[in-house]
């Protein structure tokens, strides 16, 4: 979901809309034990390693991050 709201042009997503979804499962996925936080952070990763598309391969690598799965140690 959240690759649909980050790629969608604003003739598919609306941007105020998408702003507020991803906004809301950034904060549900930082309120996973750290334990899911870091198996969903390895499940992505492995994921991105095989993906033959730069660009979602680069949203894929960043996803941690920008998602707020990283606690503030990284």
């Amino acid at each position: 979901m959240t690759w649909f709201f980050d790629s969608g042009d604003d003739s598919v997503v609306d941007l105020d809309a998408a702003v507020k979804q991803m906004e809301w499962m950034s904060h549900k996925l930082s309120t996973l034990p750290a334990e899911d936080r870091s198996r969903l952070i390895a499940l992505v990763d492995e994921r991105a390693e095989s993906e033959s598309d730069p660009e979602f391969r680069e949203f894929l690598s960043s996803f941690a991050e920008t998602s707020g799965l990283l606690d503030e140690d990284g």
